[in-house]
């Protein structure tokens, strides 16, 4: 191992890092990437890990742990890109109560691991702030609505019976926070997509955990669309069959094909990935009777689940992106 500045060591003598992963090593997108990537001065850090991969942190840059257990120096003027898939594992702070000793602790590890992020040196795909700004679903339809791109037509309000008359019946709702939540038991619980009725909805509060309310588009197709800088990659789903959220079907998950016959759709999905500076998207998009309309935009979402044939040429570019510095 070599010597910490503690030890007397100049950051000089350590060897440059050239990839950051922001993630989980446990994770299986993460995985994916860092085996097609050379073990020395590639990172894998999160706020979980922290305290075991950084060792110190000056203005100038840090001092992290590469995957081969050595310190690599991260410099402001060194070269290096990163991919931000999460900045800590699900569920990490589980059961911590704000204001408690634990909650400090983790805050003050996100707060340094943000430092890493908005330190000048590394190229990000996708930079931390525009990553946050891009998960916002408000954000991506008015981006998508800029862009000219077909959007449902999309409200958020508090009375079931007012949107009922500005979208019609049954309307779509969805989180317009996170989709999931730990409930009794310690059992998660998921937030599907539903389509409504306001009778169904009466009394109810859609402010008080704000949903965001659509127009049903009937699919006939859904397409989950991956880009990665300036390549995107298609797989698709027939809708017959299948509720309003295909997530709710197992068999679902492993029907996806990939398909090439959808390349003005990719187009669009490449430019509002471009438009929002995400450098790395899944998108859902439905095609109807009447084309496709854009859905949703995840900047660190889902893809290992689409088949082997799109994956792989989603982690082979990602890992060359990575490399090309």
């Amino acid at each position: 191992m070599g010597r910490t500045p503690a030890d007397g060591a100049a950051p000089s003598e350590y060897h440059a890092a050239k990839v950051l992963l922001i993630g989980d090593t446990a994770d299986p997108h993460i995985r994916a990437v860092a085996e097609r990537l050379p073990s020395q001065g590639t990172v894998v850090i999160d706020a979980a890990s922290l305290p075991s991969v950084m060792q110190c942190m000056t203005l100038e840059g840090c001092i992290v742990r590469d995957l081969t257990g050595e310190p690599t120096r991260l410099a402001l003027d060194g070269p290096a890109r990163g991919w931000i898939r999460r900045l800590a594992p699900a569920g990490w702070d589980s059961d911590v109560v704000l204001g408690t000793r634990n909650a400090a602790r983790l805050a003050a590890r996100m707060t340094a691991l943000a430092a890493v992020l908005r330190q000048p040196g590394p190229e990000w795909l996708c930079e931390v702030d525009a990553l946050f700004a891009a998960e916002n679903k408000i954000v991506q339809y008015r981006a998508a609505r800029t862009l000219g791109l077909r959007t449902p037509a999309t409200l958020i309000g508090g009375d079931p019976a007012v949107l009922a008359l500005e979208l019609g019946e049954p309307y779509i709702v969805k989180p317009l926070g996170p989709g999931n939540f730990t409930g009794a038991q310690g059992r998660e619980q998921v937030i599907h997509t539903q389509a409504v009725t306001a009778a169904q909805l009466a009394g109810a509060d859609l402010l008080d955990a704000p949903f965001l309310a659509q127009k049903l588009l009937t699919a006939r197709t859904h397409l989950r669309i991956v880009t990665v800088a300036d390549r995107a990659w298609t797989a698709e789903l027939s809708a017959d069959g299948l509720p309003v959220d295909w997530r709710q079907v197992a068999r679902a998950h492993r029907s996806f094909t990939h398909s090439h016959r959808w390349p003005a759709v990719e187009r669009d999905a490449l430019r509002l990935a471009h438009h929002l500076r995400t450098g790395i998207s899944c998108q859902d998009w439905i095609v109807d009777d009447t084309g496709a309309a854009f859905i949703d935009l995840n900047p660190g979402g889902q893809w290992l689940f689409l088949p082997s044939s799109l994956t792989a040429q989603v982690a082979d570019h990602l890992a060359a992106w990575l490399q090309d510095v």
